[in-house]
């Protein structure tokens, strides 16, 4: 008993709301506390399947929050991943174990993510409109995990909904009038999914011809972006139109025998593929990355300028979780550092000069403080926190409690001096927001002792070896790793070194307040 949504652009008028599609499984929880115990919750997808068994954690929150006479809910379930974002590969973990066990359950946790009220107390609510339904939805308190209600807001914040979508891996919205009942067995003209456009750049490796008697005829591209080993990773190909097909002849000069992706390509793809030297690159607009890791509905939207290319490096690293670049849910071989940080500008607007070479580099490195926050970190840490403002409130407000301390460090002068105290109240709210986006994948160990807490640091020192460490060794990685910050006396003052998995240290300077650095 369920109905689908169709799928579209967006509607408009006041009557409308929107929110996340979460991508899962979908379900419909009955509820019956009357029944005799263990038989009082039933999930079943959407063609009727059971999942009770493989969802048991699910039963208890439901059977807490149900009324007397029970309840029918209409939800999606989720892996919880990695910022709340939907993780079908982990979620498969989970599907495809009838009766997991308890470690099964501690290792890939779901959420049932209620979005519909289908029947409540002895009472079907199919006829009344979605605002009344989603009224009396709300009023049963689904505000924790692992069963929550989804948020949905106002069509007007749509392109806030989009790019809280984009920066969570999410690929669509549902839009869903006020007004609609709910009619089971069909897809309704008042639910409407809208797919979430991404726009990035890739490069273009080959094409498939028209017609195999004519190689030089391009009937799609084959696209690759850098795997951050040196090499292009296939990621799928894209139809051309006539016009844009005069636009690549350029391709023609480029062939060559081999080709220029690092792994395998699908053998119907590579039977026929003219490939070229990794040379040209382009944009596409497709709706997120399949599970293989090949782009979903892409778009061909023309080859890019040189001058507007975004560095080989970033094209699969931190300038693609911006809001115009994507980042896909990348396979464990998927490693790419991230790009090394450039100059920043002094207080007269010009960079600060880059330091002579040394002959031989001086153990231990010393970390450099940038001074303020990067833009795309800012908006990454703002949205993994209003995404747990429903989900784990008391979090989010900790959250937003140690953002406020990593503020106010990025905004002292860079030649003035900090209590380490203030510093590592700083780095904990920087760690807190990363785990909060990385999981179990970030582990972090602070060993500081309490009196050396009174020394002095320069702004952001501390912190900015901190987040080089977490970006360049712990990020990349599939299984994350251990952060430690640890500390050394030395003399009056201490040195507080920074380490990720078998790299040396960063070492950072404190010393005594007052004191000459």
């Amino acid at each position: 008993m369920h109905v689908s949504a169709g799928s579209g652009q967006p509607p408009a008028g006041p009557d409308w709301v929107v929110e996340l599609a979460w991508t899962g499984h979908r379900c419909i929880a009955y509820v019956d506390p009357t029944r005799e115990p263990g038989k009082r919750v039933r999930l079943l997808s959407a063609n009727a399947v059971s999942m009770t068994a493989t969802y048991p954690e699910l039963a208890e929150p439901l059977e807490r929050h149900s009324p007397p006479r029970g309840m029918v809910l209409d939800g999606t379930v989720v892996a919880r991943g990695e910022e709340h974002a939907p993780r079908a590969r982990r979620l498969a973990k989970r599907s495809g174990l009838h009766r997991p066990s308890e470690a099964h359950i501690r290792s890939v946790p779901v959420d049932y993510q209620v979005c519909d009220l289908l029947w409540l107390d002895g009472h079907s609510t199919l006829d009344l409109p979605y605002r009344d339904r989603r009224a009396l939805l709300d009023g049963l308190g689904f505000d924790t995990a692992p069963v929550w209600s989804t948020s949905p807001l106002p069509l007007s914040e749509l392109d806030t909904m989009l790019r809280i979508a984009e920066a969570k891996g999410v690929d669509a919205l549902h839009a869903r009038h006020l007004g609609a009942r709910y009619r089971p067995g069909g897809r309704s003209p008042l639910w409407v999914k809208v797919p979430v456009p991404r726009v990035r750049q890739v490069v273009v490796g080959g094409w498939t011809p028209t017609d195999v008697r004519r190689p030089d005829t391009i009937a799609s591209l084959l696209l690759g972006i850098p795997d951050g080993a040196g090499g292009l990773r296939y990621v799928g190909r894209v139809g051309v139109t006539g016009e844009e097909r005069r636009r690549l002849s350029v391709l023609v000069r480029r062939r060559r025998p081999l080709s220029p992706f690092s792994g395998t390509v699908p053998d119907d793809v590579a039977r026929h593929a003219v490939w070229v030297a990794p040379e040209l690159v382009g944009e596409v607009e497709f709706t997120g990355f399949a599970a293989n890791g090949r782009l979903r509905l892409p778009r061909w939207l023309g080859l890019v300028d040189r001058a507007e290319r975004l560095d080989p490096a970033d094209l699969h690293g931190p300038a693609a979780a911006s809001a115009r670049w994507a980042r896909p849910e990348p396979p464990s071989t998927d490693l790419t550092p991230p790009a090394e940080p450039q100059p920043e500008p002094d207080a007269r607007g010009e960079p600060e000069p880059e330091p002579e070479p040394e002959a031989a580099p001086p153990p231990p490195r010393k970390a450099e403080s940038p001074r303020r926050l990067e833009q795309h970190f800012v908006y990454n840490a703002l949205n993994t926190i209003a995404a747990l403002i429903r989900t784990d409130p008391m979090r989010a407000r900790e959250l937003l409690f140690g953002f406020a301390d990593l503020s106010r460090a990025a905004d002292q002068p860079g030649d003035s001096r900090t209590r380490l105290s203030t510093e590592l109240d700083a780095v904990r709210g920087y760690l807190a927001l990363e785990q909060a986006r990385f999981g179990a994948r970030l582990q972090v160990e602070i060993d500081v002792p309490q009196e050396l807490h009174g020394l002095s640091v320069s702004p952001m020192a501390l912190i900015d070896a901190v987040r080089a460490a977490v970006q360049r060794d712990i990020e990349p990685l599939p299984e994350g790793g251990l952060l430690k910050v640890t500390a050394v006396r030395v003399g009056a003052g201490a040195e507080l070194h920074v380490r990720a998995g078998d790299r040396d240290p960063v070492v950072v300077t404190a010393v005594p307040l007052g004191a000459t650095v």
